[in-house]
């Protein structure tokens, strides 16, 4: 036990709460204002920008530090507010900031902000390459992705060279930080801006899609719904590693229920400070703890993926359901008259947009080489209903020389989560294409673009797990060697057309047709459930034995695919399709467009392009017969996705997200 003493740091999203915190003894406090944070429920939470310089103060006059949230995303007219923001929070000299968005962290440094600035968890940091890249780039401190162990926190303070603050308790999410797109592609209501719709805390029942029946083992439970945080027994091992901070999740929670658990936390810490050899657990105070948490309590990450009993399966202890599953929007045009509003032009340089397609096998890949399409995308995660179709390195070499004969490019996918395992995947992959290397990288998280950007000459496209919102966040990765980005999934159209009209020369790709991804969850919810197997036990592998979807309360399917590193890929119901209004797409100035075609057989892909190409090359064709042929085909039913959502330029806290709210539908055919 060395260096600083731990930091234990509290939420405050009312006075109340802040005396409560502070007089239960914490270190540090962390608070936001209205408009600009991760809990937006109501507008009796958070601060008004005229009371944070009180806060401030009145930490300060308590001996504590004092941290402000500015972790949501931001659309460009929100990034255009936060220099002016940016110079008040300096001028009242908080003792740090905690930002999510790569435009806010690029217009500080612009701004030379003279405050320490800490990565959120909604940054999902969760290797030493993530932390070393932020560290050059002036973050003082990672608050860690909740994914993680408590030694791979150590590993990123150890090898990092930067300090780590780690979750101790309370609610959890079971997406990983940042990739849960469920609540903003479904609504307006977007997860990675502060206004989550907690879609994972539904009713699931796991159904073996092959055989159209639900597992009687996992029928109607709350698969998906984490237990609380409560790492109040490992208060010494904590410590031990030389975790720079505790933090207490809350920030919508009153002072009474924080103060008695920021008090016990308090008390466990100082004790073991004062005498480490004679600290014992107190278990009296463990019990009340217990019965302050609403929810049923466990350890998360802390130790190792967790398994079954890290949800609360039954539901009975959950506070508030803020959202019901209703049906998913059907197919149509996103706003009437979109069109007369937004003329339609080429993509950049006046060109035609190129046209991508992502493939899930070898076999796919192979049979687009005479399909119309411009780029190939392969390789990255398969899944174990492809098991004898995943990626071999020679077989990715041959795809990419018989591409570049024919005139097409090739982007070889990297996983969306990159740990030890994957970036050895990485590397033996680099090592394995030798001379015979793509066209692109396509690169998920800033540890990917770290990594690769010091192993390759070849360029690297940012791709749509970085959640690109604005031209800030563009720019920031252009900085840093991306030639071409896919904005966020949650984006309307409007915020695309707008992101494609500031990003000056840098390329930008659409998404326009494909299965779209609604969570990305680190244990295995189908040998979790079914085999009480985790991800580093001996696993019998009953996801390479059938196909699986977890079915809502109205029956829909949310198809759930296991990759390779037995991560778990929960589509949304329905795939997006924009063939009627594709010019649309095209306006927003994209060089490139997309088909995500992971969950597609070769048949069916190739189809799709064919259709698309129809629909950019021909003016003249009829949109409502490609329509058809696309439905025709489908393996799922398809609709306009976040496109059809409403526009959120400026956010503003909710008056209330009721209880039992529906995700309700904007624009013709809702």
């Amino acid at each position: 036990m060395t260096g600083k003493k731990i930091e234990l740091l509290a939420p405050c999203g009312t006075w109340e709460a802040l005396h409560a915190v502070i007089a239960g003894g914490a270190d540090a406090v962390y608070f936001a204002e209205k408009r600009f944070a991760m809990r937006q429920h109501g507008d009796w939470l958070n601060f008004n920008r005229e009371e944070l310089g009180d806060v401030v103060r009145y930490a300060r006059e308590h001996g504590v530090r004092s941290c402000i949230a500015v972790n949501n995303l931001l659309t460009r007219k929100e990034l255009d507010e936060m220099a002016e923001y940016l110079l008040y929070l300096q001028s009242i000299q908080p003792d740090a900031l905690i930002i999510q968005d790569l435009g806010l962290l690029r217009l500080a440094r612009e701004l030379d902000i003279r405050i320490d600035l800490h990565a959120s968890t909604m940054m999902n940091v969760h290797h030493p390459e993530m932390a070393k890249f932020l560290g050059n780039y002036g973050i003082k401190r990672i608050i860690t992705s909740r994914d993680i162990t408590i030694h791979a926190a150590r590993e990123i303070a150890e090898q990092g060279g930067i300090e780590v603050e780690y979750f101790v308790h309370g609610d959890m999410c079971v997406a990983q930080g940042s990739q849960c797109l469920h609540s903003g592609i479904a609504s307006e209501f977007s997860a990675n801006r502060g206004k989550c719709l907690k879609s994972c805390r539904w009713q699931w029942s796991l159904l073996d899609r092959d055989r159209a029946r639900v597992l009687a083992r996992v029928e109607e439970q709350y698969v998906l719904a984490r237990k609380d945080m409560c790492l109040y027994h490992q208060i010494p091992e904590l410590i031990s590693l030389g975790i720079a901070a505790l933090k207490i999740e809350g920030r919508a929670r009153t002072g009474d229920y924080l103060q008695p658990i920021v008090e016990i936390y308090r008390e466990a810490i100082d004790r073991y400070y004062d005498d480490p050899a004679a600290y014992s657990t107190d278990f009296e105070a463990l019990n009340i703890l217990r019965s302050k948490t609403i929810r049923e309590v466990g350890t998360s990450h802390a130790f190792g993926n967790p398994g079954a009993g890290s949800s609360g399966l039954s539901g009975k202890n959950e506070p508030r359901f803020f959202s019901i599953a209703i049906e998913e929007r059907p197919y149509a045009r996103p706003v009437a008259g979109m069109a007369d509003r937004i003329p339609a032009r080429n993509g950049s340089n006046g060109r035609t947009p190129e046209l991508a397609v992502r493939c899930r096998s070898q076999e796919s890949a192979f049979s687009l080489l005479d399909a119309p399409c411009d780029w190939i995308y392969a390789g990255g995660e398969h899944f174990s209903g492809q098991q004898q179709q995943q990626w071999q390195t020679g077989k990715l070499r041959e795809l990419i020389n018989r591409c570049h004969d024919q005139g097409k490019k090739v982007g070889v996918q990297t996983p969306r989560i990159t740990t030890w395992r994957e970036f050895a995947d990485i590397d033996a992959l680099l090592a394995g294409l030798g001379d015979q290397q793509p066209d692109e990288y396509l690169v998920h998280n800033i540890g990917s673009l770290n990594f690769l950007s010091g192993r390759t000459e070849v360029p690297l496209h940012a791709d749509f797990s970085f959640n690109i919102w604005n031209p800030g966040a563009a720019s920031f990765l252009n900085d840093h060697g991306i030639e071409i980005f896919t904005p966020g999934l949650e984006l309307t159209l409007p915020q695309l057309r707008d992101l494609g009209e500031h990003t000056g020369l840098q390329q930008m790709e659409c998404m326009v047709h494909g299965s779209l991804p609604g969570m990305l969850i680190e244990y295995c919810v189908v040998g979790t459930h079914l085999t009480g197997t985790g991800r580093h036990d001996p696993c019998p592998g009953p996801c390479t034995r059938s196909n699986y979807a977890l079915e809502d309360r109205l029956g829909q399917l949310h198809w759930l695919e296991t990759d390779q590193y037995c991560r778990n890929h929960l589509f949304m119901v329905k795939d997006l399709c924009t063939i009627g209004f594709l010019d649309q797409l095209v306006a927003t100035g994209a060089s490139r467009l997309r088909i995500e075609g992971l969950l597609y057989d070769a048949e069916y892909l190739n189809s799709l392009v064919n259709i698309y190409h129809q629909a950019l090359t021909d003016k003249s064709c009829d949109t409502n017969q490609l329509l058809a042929e696309i439905e025709a085909g489908a393996p799922r039913k398809v609709t306009a996705g976040a496109y059809g959502n409403a526009t959120v330029d400026i956010s503003g806290p909710c008056t209330e997200l009721p209880t039992d709210v529906i995700i309700k539908y904007h624009g013709k055919g809702a």
